[in-house]
Parts: C-alpha cells; structure tokens; sequence
C-alpha cells in the first residue's frame, strides 16, 4: 500500500471521527435540552400540585365550617322549635288564646304585583299597610282580631286570602317573594 493511500485512508478515518464526535456532541446537546425542558416541566407540575393540595385543604376547611354552622343551625331550630311548641301550649293552658289551626303562611308588600288594583298602601280596614298587619280571610280571623304566628303578634286588618291562609305584610317585594310558603299553627288572641 502506498503511502499516499494510508495517508488518504487516515485523513479520511480523521473526517469520520471528527463527524462522529459532531454529532456525539450534537446528541448531547440535544439529550441535554430535553433534560432542561423536562425538569423545567416536572417543576412546573410540582407546584401547580402543591398549589392543588393548598386549594383542596382551603376548600376542605370551608367544607368543614360549612357542616359545622349548619349543625349549629338545626340545633337553634330544633330548640326554636321545641320553644315554640312549648309556648303554643302555654296559649292553650291559660285560654286567653284560640286555636284556628295550620294556615298557610306567605307574605306580601303593596305593589302592584302583589296588590293588583288596591296598591295604595292601605288595607281593607283603612290603616296604612305597614309591618305587623296581616291579611286574612274575615270568615275565619276576624279584621281587628290579634294573631299569633310562630310567638309573633300581628294585626289582622287586610284582606285578599280565603281559607286558612294568612299573608304577612313586608315592605320589600323581594323580601316577600323570598319569605316563601309556610305552614305554621295560628292562635287568635281572644
């Protein structure tokens, strides 16, 4: 072989491995790349999972305080409850008090949606509408007549329910919209 030969084959050897090296050096960078960007990744997730478990313990302490009042609400009216049995039978043990019976509870204000064509403010007997008059039906809770719901006084002087209903007065609309549909026990103050 002649020397020219070896010297091309060595040059040629020289090329090959410094290609090699290259790319060597090429992967490396690149494998070094996804490194960074994969622990730059993991970090990433690892504080949107501490971020996580933070939200979770916060909404775990709502929950629980949540649960705790409403405890404590069905325990207040639970002993409202108890009291307000215990101070019907107290009416009905001194018979200063009638018994007219379940009624069905709402309320109303003296607007035009609740009131249709008698919204001017006055009830049937002729007294401004304010808080503590009730409408009742006149066939059973006589105008003038003092009615007790749930331990409240109130004074029967509108009109505009039939039956055993009686509907409470409130200044606010949405109030009365937002009082809802109750069945209480109704006395009559004799």
């Amino acid at each position: 072989m002649s020397a020219l030969t070896v010297r091309q084959q060595k040059t040629a050897l020289r090329s090959e491995i410094a290609a090699w090296q290259k790319a060597a050096l090429g992967i490396f960078a690149l494998s070094l790349a996804i490194n960074l960007i994969q622990t730059a990744w993991i970090d990433r997730l690892e504080t949107e999972h501490r971020d996580t478990e933070v939200q979770l313990e916060q909404a775990e302490r709502s929950r629980d305080y949540a649960i705790e009042q409403l405890g404590a609400m069905a325990l207040q009216a639970e002993r409202d409850k108890q009291a307000r049995a215990e101070q019907a039978a107290a009416y009905e043990a001194v018979g200063a008090y009638q018994y007219i019976g379940e009624c069905t509870v709402t309320a109303y204000c003296s607007c035009e949606i609740c009131c249709g064509q008698w919204a001017d403010g006055l009830t049937a007997s002729g007294i401004p509408a304010a808080p503590g008059i009730v409408a009742v039906d006149p066939n059973v809770i006589p105008l003038g007549s003092t009615v007790i719901i749930d331990g409240q006084q109130y004074l029967a002087a509108d009109t505009g329910v039939t039956g055993n209903r009686v509907d409470v007065y409130i200044d606010s609309h949405d109030a009365a919209e937002a009082f809802g549909v109750l069945l209480e026990k109704v006395w009559l103050m004799e």
